[in-house]
């Protein structure tokens, strides 16, 4: 089981959320003039960490030995399809999704005692910001093919190579790392690592060119080790083990994605909606004409046969179920889902939903990363059949 909240708690935690997101969040974005697409600073986002850690939600899932609630994954989706279906500009921060404690508790029994004081405490208790470190330049689907390499040095390995598309390495004061390890000439092996931010006169990761995709959004940048030192007692897990454990959260990570897609479509529908009734042509609301019902009855129809999906999926793994091929089911059909509803929303939209900066607009250009980002639609096809194939 993954966690232990109750139903009955889980909608009044989401009623909570609900105040903080319209009653703060957004209005404190609104004052700072905070939009995804330009900078945002650290001070905004270690507010909005150290008041989600107030309220109980930075971290929420994470065991409650260690300050949270052991909230089921099912919980934790109900708070993400709010959030991601609010706009907020920060809502990655509130329940730790970018550069917090959601990013490593699902690993927490892999941390020695003196990793978990040194480097895990400060992230579940929003002093700290961390990433996880896997795609290059040469190996984005094909996660083997990693080239960063680690040679070891007395008890220090030193770290050469360079990472790319990490999400939240703007944030993040530490990473882990995954990198080829190089035992001697003719034997080499994946091992992760802890990492932390280049500090003066301390080694370690410098924090590259800021990747900006086409959303806009600032929190993607490259890890570049160059001659990087890191003490072998910063080795995460056992040697040798690195791939599994990037592959061993992979799971879950998937299918919980899917709650930020359908929050983002549902937002797109909701407007969508919204605009039908209020937009007039031809002397009536265009609510009123086929050709927009269908377009609107295809998006909440697709809306609900993907979230029947993914909480189907998401009770399971709850219980305890492997289900490497429906968690690849859910990542691909909510974000072709959240595509094909973005574009029936600009379609309503019409001129208005192709002008720079509005929500509509934003939101098509934000859903297009959704089938290629945690693995692309076409890899999560082959996961599909090679799990159906080899039954």
């Amino acid at each position: 089981m993954h966690g232990t909240v109750q139903i009955e708690n889980i909608q009044q935690l989401k009623e909570r959320l609900l105040e903080f997101i319209y009653n703060e969040l957004l209005p404190f974005e609104n004052e700072n003039g905070i939009d995804s697409e330009n900078e945002i600073s650290m001070q905004h986002i270690k507010w909005v960490r150290k008041r989600s850690k107030e309220l109980g939600f930075y971290g929420i899932n994470l065991p409650k030995e260690v300050g949270g609630q052991s909230l089921s994954l099912k919980g934790l989706c109900i708070l993400k399809e709010e959030l991601a279906k609010s706009g907020a500009a920060l809502w990655g921060h509130v329940l730790g999704e970018i550069g917090g404690p959601l990013r490593i508790g699902q690993m927490l029994k892999i941390f020695t005692p003196d990793q978990i004081t040194k480097y895990v405490m400060p992230v579940i208790n929003a002093e700290a910001g961390c990433c996880f470190a896997l795609s290059e330049p040469g190996a984005g689907s094909d996660a083997r093919a990693i080239q960063t390499t680690a040679i070891r040095e007395g008890d220090n390995y030193i770290l050469h190579g360079k990472k790319h598309f990490i999400s939240g390495a703007p944030y993040a004061d530490w990473a882990i790392v995954l990198a080829k390890e190089i035992v001697d000439p003719a034997s080499e092996r994946v091992t992760a690592f802890i990492v932390e931010k280049q500090a003066e006169g301390k080694s370690g990761f410098e924090l590259g060119k800021i990747q900006i995709p086409i959303s806009g959004e600032r929190s993607t940048a490259e890890l570049i080790f160059n001659h990087c030192r890191v003490p072998s007692a910063n080795i995460l897990g056992q040697p040798g083990k690195g791939l599994m454990l990037g592959l061993g959260r992979i799971n879950e990570n998937r299918a919980s994605w899917g709650a930020t897609y359908l929050g983002v479509a549902q937002r797109l529908l909701d407007l969508s909606i919204d605009h039908a009734k209020q937009r007039i042509q031809f002397g009536r609301p265009i609510g009123d004409f086929q050709a927009i019902q269908h377009m609107l009855a295809e998006m909440a129809t697709e809306i609900y046969g993907a979230r029947c999906m993914l909480y189907d999926v998401i009770e399971k793994i709850d219980h305890g179920e492997d289900l490497r091929g429906s968690a690849s089911m859910v990542k691909l059909y909510s974000s072709e889902v959240a595509n094909r509803v973005a574009d029936n929303a600009v379609q309503i939209f019409g001129g208005q939903g192709l002008m720079k900066g509005h929500p509509v607009e934003k939101m098509y250009r934000n859903v297009r990363m959704f089938r290629i980002l945690t693995g692309t639609s076409e890899i999560q096809k082959n996961l599909i059949a090679k799990e159906l194939l080899n039954k």
